[in-house]
């Protein structure tokens, strides 16, 4: 019996790779160097911020603009945004999973329409300005304004498309033919879920809540205008009171930009490679 041959895998001639590889290369320098500026800025003095031309060594290194930043309140704010996000992704995990379970199993009025609704308005991932209004008075009615609990139900909703989404396109690979043999050996429709679909579908859960983290960390609009408390501060705001009216404080600004994205590479770090997964396995159906 002939050996299995070798994929046939076409070789580049060196013309050809360098073209390829230039632009990614121009790619990452381009997405990195604001990052490498930014680090930079945070522990420079302020009059090698300023210094003409631009300095990327020969500086002495300082943390003055790192001590400015947690005297202002910063690990609080810190703190507090996390507990935020957690509790929106797992709040908007918990009601997208028998959400999307249904939009992919059952057949319902308005099914179709309604999830044309949902994804229609995944954009409010990115945050909702033209809602702020209409929330605000909501939440002032409901006696929720400068709460704990407001910042995470905004945050949840508006993850709550997206994470629905991406958790449909993973059912929609999960054969039908398991949740037929759950119910033969006499599983109800809560025990296909916890049994069967929940193991399958943790890379959407994975990528699911590490999109939602990273949309609720990164929100803005919502943060500054329904909390008052500088307890219940979230970081985003605190990033921002660095731009100041008679101008911008420009080490205290790039110390707490770079610390507040530490969570985010460190999210992306460790559940990266479920962000892929989650997305993908929807897409080719066996």
């Amino acid at each position: 019996m002939a050996a299995p041959s070798a994929p046939f895998r076409p070789k580049l001639g060196a013309a050809a790779s360098l073209a390829l590889v230039l632009p990614v290369a121009a790619l990452v320098l381009v997405n990195l160097l604001p990052l490498v500026w930014g680090v930079l800025t945070s522990i420079k003095p302020e009059s090698a911020i300023f210094a003409i031309p631009p300095q990327f060594f020969g500086f002495e290194p300082t943390a003055a603009h790192y001590e400015r930043v947690f005297a202002s309140g910063f690990g609080q704010s810190f703190s507090i945004s996390i507990a935020y996000s957690i509790f929106a992704v797992m709040l908007a995990l918990t009601l997208a999973f028998p959400a999307a379970y249904a939009f992919d199993r059952f057949d319902f009025p308005f099914r179709q329409g309604l999830f044309l609704l949902v994804v229609a308005s995944i954009p409010l991932s990115l945050g909702a300005a033209a809602l702020l209004i209409p929330n605000y008075v909501y939440f002032v009615h409901l006696g929720l304004v400068n709460t704990p609990i407001v910042l995470p139900l905004i945050y949840a909703a508006h993850q709550l498309p997206m994470v629905i989404w991406v958790m449909k396109g993973t059912m929609e690979g999960i054969p039908r033919e398991l949740d037929e043999a759950a119910i033969v050996d006499g599983a109800s429709r809560f025990g296909i879920l916890r049994h069967v679909m929940l193991p399958l579908a943790r890379p959407a859960f994975g990528a699911a809540g590490t999109l939602a983290f990273v949309g609720a960390w990164n929100e803005f609009v919502a943060g500054s205008v329904m909390i008052d408390a500088p307890w219940l501060r979230p970081i985003q705001p605190l990033i921002y009171s660095f731009i100041g009216f008679f101008g911008r404080e420009w080490g205290p600004l790039s110390a707490a930009a770079t610390l507040a994205i530490v969570p985010i590479l460190l999210i992306f770090a460790l559940l990266g490679r479920l962000v892929v997964s989650g997305l993908t396995k929807g897409s080719v159906k066996g």
